[in-house]
């Protein structure tokens, strides 16, 4: 049985994980690591340290609990402000992790990116594979360092092949019990779109996110995987699922009204300006490499998600 560290064990994702874990009896040893403590749901079931994954000291519990396999769940959950503290966290955390892990012997390491490290660009191919350069958009950072911490996870499974490195590329996670920011944006009471466009987006549902985290797990194959539901929808089909009015405003006008509204800290307003352009321009990717290689057949599409999370709200 493997011995597994889950760094931010303590968020959903990584509750969910250890418990199908323990369920299905796949894991010896649990280590879990984030800078809150996990919910009772999983207390007991892991040993738990209350470390940040910049800490080098990660290294020390790898070795005690002579941890084969590492996932790595630990990155900053939405955007904010302070970029300084965002980049260390997403790339310096996961530079540590990984030659810490190295370090310390680890056959297999499992890290979560994001179809953000593509970018959403006018001249984006109609649906985007792995082998697709990452362009994550400079005017959004926090897709931006998706796109740098995703490029430096390949380089080092590139330079130590003795490590098998699977990175997981997940598009937006929706679901009953997901609570993130675009989430939020969702049941705002309008839904605000740029005049002109009316790009394809694709959602993946909770449980089918868990899902393909225990196939990287069970399969162990190097490399990178976009994992989505099958499908995609507009964004005037998703205000039309939700029963919003869609309210189309220039570029002109919304790209510098957003952008002062976050700056000013705005209540609700939980992105820049550059989060624009993932409404404007498509980053939609296919998910057949992981169905081939990791045998991940999400069981809800894009529409099923949305249904799913719009009815449990």
């Amino acid at each position: 049985m493997k011995n597994i560290l889950i760094t931010g064990i303590s968020g959903y994702l990584g509750t969910r994980l250890t418990r199908e874990l323990k369920q299905k009896k796949r894991a010896g040893t649990i280590v879990g690591i984030d800078i809150t403590p996990p919910g009772t749901a999983i207390a007991g079931d892991i040993t738990f340290y209350r470390q940040d994954i910049r800490d080098p000291k990660i290294g020390e519990l790898l070795a005690r609990h002579q941890i084969d396999t590492v996932l790595h769940l630990a990155f900053v959950v939405k955007p904010i402000h302070d970029l300084k503290r965002m980049h260390d966290i997403d790339s310096n955390g996961t530079k540590n992790i990984l030659e810490q892990s190295l370090a310390a012997g680890v056959k297999h390491l499992i890290a979560i990116s994001s179809t953000l490290a593509y970018g959403a660009h006018a001249d984006n191919p109609q649906v985007l594979t792995e082998k697709d350069p990452l362009r994550g958009n400079t005017t959004f950072p926090y897709g931006f360092y998706k796109a740098e911490t995703d490029r430096m996870i390949q380089a080092f499974a590139d330079s130590h092949p003795e490590m098998t490195v699977t990175t997981l590329r997940p598009c937006t996670v929706f679901g009953p019990n997901v609570d993130n920011y675009v989430s939020r944006m969702l049941f705002l009471p309008v839904t605000v779109s740029i005049k002109g466009d009316n790009p394809a987006v694709q959602f993946v549902h909770e449980k089918d996110f868990v899902t393909a985290c225990l196939a990287a797990l069970e399969k162990k194959t190097p490399g990178a995987f976009n994992i989505a539901g099958d499908g995609t929808l507009t964004v005037r089909e998703i205000a039309e699922t939700l029963g919003t009015k869609v309210i189309p405003l220039p570029a002109w006008i919304i790209y510098p009204v957003l952008e002062c509204l976050w700056r000013l800290h705005f209540p609700m307003i939980e992105v820049n300006r550059g989060y624009l352009d993932y409404i404007r321009y498509p980053f939609v990717a296919s998910n057949e490499k992981a169905r081939h290689e990791l045998n991940f057949y999400p069981q809800y599409s894009s529409a099923e998600t949305l249904r799913d999370t719009i009815r449990n709200r």
